[in-house]
Order: structure tokens, then C-alpha cells, then sequence
């Protein structure tokens, strides 16, 4: 299925309480994401520098396609009364993910690999990981700054947004995985 990004000029809470009022009132889930909740990377830095200082109040997001028509019909009905109105809707074609880790729990490490594995290998464009285990650290306290168990690495995938949405917000999840916000590139 395809998604879009939306730029709505409006405050965040604004936006997001009518895009998920919206929803809720369809029956439709699961297939929004607010680029400020998830962590996806803006479409244009002009675009987060202005909304950095201030000087615009931009909300991004990625809708699926099956609710775009009709959310923006929503929008452009109700922009005169809550002051929204759409900037661009551009349509998503990938999604890039960037992360690095230092794990120092074979159980965590074990979840990562886990979650890895689920991705198909011509998604991924680097990947450099290195698993080291130091029997004479074993005995070290807890604070010590060297660790028996070491997994450590840094990934790139890309593929479709789709495919990798669910991917990235499980990775998320992981305690000592440092992602790069989300990526988006639009067809």
C-alpha cells in the first residue's frame, strides 16, 4: 500500500487531535505517523529551520493512501474554521534507516538480532557489527567501564516505507540503539 506525506500549516496537538478524531470516526487505524512523534526526518531543512525559530508552524505526516482523498477533502473543508491549511502532499516512494548500537546484554543484543533478521538483505546497504566477549572482564562490578559482552555495529536499510515502518518502530524500542530520524524519499 502507498503513503503520502502531508504538510499541514497548523499546530501539532491541532492537527493531530483532528487527523485522529477524523480516523476514529472512520473506523481507520494504523495508518498514520506524525513526523514528530516517530522521529521521521523532515522533508526539507528550510522547512524544519523555519519551524525551529518560529516563524512557521508546520505539522508533517505520512497517511496511507486508501484515506488520503478523504482526509484532504476533510481538511480543506474545515481549514477556514481551525485555521489549517495543507502546504504539499507528496507521495512516499522509500524509506531510509539509519542506526548504530553499543549493546552490552546478550538478551538486548539477541532482540536486535531478532529484529534484524525480519529484513530483507537487499534492503540493507551497510551493515558493520562486531560481537566481542572478554572472560577476564567477567568479574568486573557492575559500573566498571569494561564489559564482558560487547555487540556492537552500525546498519543503513532501505527499502519501502511500508515495509519498514514496523521495523523502525520496534527499533525504537531497543535500549542502546542510537537511530537517525526516519528518512523519507518521495517519488
Amino acid at each position: 500500500m502507498k503513503y503520502y506525506e502531508f504538510v499541514v500549516e497548523a499546530p501539532l496537538l491541532l492537527t493531530k487531535g483532528f487527523v485522529l478524531g477524523w480516523l476514529r470516526g472512520k473506523g481507520v487505524e494504523d495508518c498514520v505517523y506524525f513526523s514528530k512523534v516517530l522521529g521521521i526526518e523532515r522533508s526539507t531543512l528550510s522547512d524544519a529551520l523555519r519551524e525551529w525559530f518560529g516563524l512557521e508552524n508546520l505539522t508533517h505526516f505520512v497517511v496511507r493512501s486508501d484515506v488520503k482523498d478523504e482526509l484532504k477533502a476533510s481538511i480543506e473543508r474545515c481549514s477556514d474554521r481551525l485555521g489549517m491549511k495543507i502546504r504539499s502532499i507528496k507521495p512516499v516512494d522509500r524509506a531510509i534507516i539509519e542506526f548504530s548500537f553499543s549493546i552490552y546484554n546478550r538478551e538486548i543484543a539477541n532482540r536486535l538480532k531478532e529484529l534484524i533478521k525480519k529484513i530483507p538483505a537487499e534492503y540493507i546497504k551497510k551493515q558493520e557489527e562486531k560481537e566481542t566477549y572478554d572472560e577476564s572482564a567477567a568479574q568486573a562490578e557492575m559500573y566498571a567501564p569494561l564489559h564482558p559482552y560487547v555487540y556492537e555495529g552500525e546498519y543503513v536499510i532501505e527499502g519501502p516505507f511500508e515495509d519498514l515502518i514496523d521495523f523502525y518502530k520496534e527499533l525504537r524500542e531497543i535500549p542502546q540503539v542510537n537511530e537517525k530520524p526516519l528518512k523519507l524519499t518521495f517519488a
